[in-house]
């Protein structure tokens, strides 16, 4: 248990110095970077620091798995030049016994983290986003012929979307049981404000056979209007959704027989995240455990540190790729997992029986 405990130790302080030093950076460029929006529209200095502040849980996230791989490197090799793992062998530890180690404790806290992270990282990043949109007045997604949705028996287009309580532009194709066009409807200006949709400017063309009837309301207020899931499924981007969330919108969209592929692909990337962080660990395993104990260390420790952020850069672009050619959205995210995990073990076994010359 003592040594158990002394990993652990080693490794988790690496961890916390690392994490809060890259945070410290992420945090520094967002605040660069969202200073170039100051003062257009309503985006203050205020609505900045907010901006920035509700993003700190997405960016200790986002820097996470980088964390435990820099701090897991330096800690660890620190104590392979003070020549401790040595120690540790003569004592009847094995390197694989090490390893197996620092892997589990790794996953565990990986678990844990990215279980406790999903349950509040996504609502303060959609507030952060909500806010600087708000702010800016910015259109969250603006196309030439409007964005298009379908709920149910209804198509509906939106011209511009600010946030998924802020709509201008919408017309609704509606179609009865026989699939026959029922009636058009056009909204100018839809806001979701007290769980109620405010409507502006409505006219409706009703077809009931060969009935055509038109009318116009200014002004109304209605309970329902649009679903603001498809809105959400449409505009959130992945840091702002939950895996309950994500579970939702595949449900979603296969009821109403959508395409749900990309919704699969971030259901099983984050599904794979704690495993993700171990693979990325265990690739830089070793340049840490190498026999040539007289080689450079910190050239060890760079390649390390190049082959794990690697690693985490493929997985990130692989899925998409694979989405091109119609794969399966959990063999996608799966297979550079396993072919990492190869490489990993080919590695392992080259540096414990040939090291680095």
């Amino acid at each position: 248990m003592i040594i158990y405990r002394y990993l652990f130790n080693r490794f988790f302080s690496g961890l916390v110095v690392s994490l809060a030093v890259l945070t410290s950076i992420e945090i520094f460029f967002s605040l660069t970077a969202e200073l170039k929006y100051l003062n257009v529209g309503n985006y203050n200095m205020l609505v900045v620091t907010k901006y920035i502040i509700l993003n700190i849980p997405r960016s200790i996230e986002v820097m996470f798995p980088y964390a435990i791989l820099i701090g897991s490197m330096l800690s660890l090799g620190a104590m392979s030049s003070d020549m401790e793992f040595i120690s540790m062998q003569s004592a009847g530890i094995s390197i694989s016994r090490i390893i197996g180690i620092i892997l589990i404790q790794a996953f565990i806290l990986s678990s844990i983290f990215y279980f406790i992270s999903d349950s509040f990282v996504p609502k303060y990043s959609n507030k952060a986003e909500k806010k600087k949109n708000l702010a800016l007045n910015k259109k969250l997604i603006f196309n030439k012929n409007g964005v298009w949705f379908k709920d149910k028996n209804t198509f509906i287009k939106i011209n511009e979307i600010y946030s998924d309580i802020k709509l201008n532009g919408i017309t609704m194709y509606s179609y009865n049981e026989n699939d026959s066009l029922s009636s058009i409807k056009y909204v100018r200006y839809a806001s979701f404000v007290d769980n109620k949709w405010s409507l502006k400017a409505i006219s409706e063309t009703i077809i009931n056979n060969s009935l055509i009837t038109k009318r116009y309301t200014e002004n109304d207020t209605v309970d329902s209007f649009i679903d603001r899931k498809l809105i959400n499924i449409k505009t959130d981007k992945s840091s702002s959704l939950s895996l309950a969330d994500v579970d939702k919108n595949i449900n979603y969209l296969t009821t109403n027989s959508l395409d749900a592929a990309i919704h699969k692909k971030i259901y099983w990337e984050k599904i794979f995240k704690p495993f993700s962080t171990v693979i990325m660990l265990f690739l830089a395993m070793p340049f840490i455990f190498g026999r040539h104990r007289s080689a450079n260390l910190s050239k060890r420790l760079v390649l390390g540190l190049f082959i794990g952020i690697g690693f985490f850069i493929i997985t990130s672009i692989l899925p998409n790729l694979s989405m091109v050619f119609g794969i399966w959205p959990f063999i996608s995210v799966l297979l550079p997992h396993i072919l990492f995990v190869v490489l990993g073990k080919y590695l392992l076994d080259y540096q414990l029986t040939e090291g680095i010359r």
